[in-house]
C-alpha cells in the first residue's frame, strides 16, 4: 500500500483518498466472509469478496494498462508489390519516402 497516493482528493466537498477507498473494501470483504445464511450458518459471499480484492488491486495499480507492456496493438502487413516491384514502405514519426513526391494518391 505504499504506492498509494497519500493526499486526499476533493469531491462534492469531502476527502476521500485512496487509503480510505482500500480501507472500506477490506471492510466489505470482511462483511462478505462473515455472512451468514438460512440458519444463522455462515455463507461467505465469495463474489463480493473478489470483486472488493479486484477493485483493491486496481487501485494499487495491478491491473492498470499502463503498466501491461503487452497492451500496444501493432498492426503488421505483408510486402506489397506493385507491377512486381516490391514498396518499401516506413511507418512512424520518422517515416522516409521513396519519392520526392510526398502526396498520398
Amino acid at each position: 500500500m505504499s504506492e498509494m497516493k497519500k493526499k486526499p482528493r476533493k469531491k462534492s466537498g469531502l476527502s476521500y483518498s485512496k487509503n480510505d477507498s482500500f480501507e472500506n473494501l477490506e471492510a466489505v470483504q470482511k462483511l462478505a466472509l462473515s455472512r451468514k445464511g438460512k440458519d444463522d450458518e455462515i455463507n461467505p459471499d465469495i463474489s463480493v469478496y473478489l470483486k472488493a480484492e479486484e477493485l483493491k488491486g486496481k487501485l494499487c495499480g495491478l491491473y492498470d494498462d499502463k503498466n501491461n507492456k503487452n497492451s500496444n496493438k501493432v498492426n503488421f502487413m505483408g510486402s506489397v508489390k506493385v507491377d512486381g516491384v516490391p514498396l518499401n514502405i516506413e511507418v512512424g514519426e520518422e517515416a522516409k519516402t521513396n519519392t520526392d513526391d510526398d502526396r498520398i494518391t
